[in-house]
């Protein structure tokens, strides 16, 4: 019986460490997201911001031109052309803790990519962002759906 309670235990120890995550900044936007323990900052500069995580790498960028949440959807469609992902799935609106925008799923070079578009409020700011996974991965798409429901506009 103590073996037994002693694997639950250490199994409900793994789990909540395996499930750890922390909060990252984008310095100079102010835009924080959500991303599991085993992400690291590669970049964080006025103009990106880059992590990289077992399996998966987040990035954002400033989207250069200024585009109205009406035609945010036919813009990340264009520039997810533009990146030449293939299997281009119909944008998916989201409004994500006060922001507003659109995302693709498609391929590139093997791998899957989420492509959302973003527009920060009260900035004038839109942003890009794409997360890259292995399309094998099965809890890949969920941690990708999590991350970007994680982002957010700091005060």
């Amino acid at each position: 019986m103590k073996k037994i309670l002693l694997s639950i235990i250490l199994l409900m120890i793994i789990s909540i460490s395996a499930s750890a995550q922390q909060q990252f900044v984008w310095n100079y936007y102010k835009v924080a997201m959500t991303l599991h323990d085993d992400f690291k900052v590669t970049k964080n500069t006025d103009e990106e911001f880059r992590a990289e995580g077992e399996g998966m790498e987040v990035y954002v960028d400033v989207w250069e031109e200024n585009i109205a949440v009406d035609d945010m959807d036919e813009a990340v469609a264009s520039y997810a052309l533009k990146l030449k992902m293939t299997e281009v799935d119909a944008a998916h609106e989201v409004h994500i803790n006060g922001l507003d925008g659109f995302y693709v799923e498609g391929f590139k070079d093997g791998d899957r990519i989420m492509l959302a578009g973003l527009i920060v409020p009260n900035s004038h700011t839109n942003i890009v962002v794409e997360i890259n996974f292995d399309d094998k991965d099965a809890t890949a798409e969920k941690d990708a759906l999590e991350i970007l429901n994680s982002i957010k506009k700091l005060r």
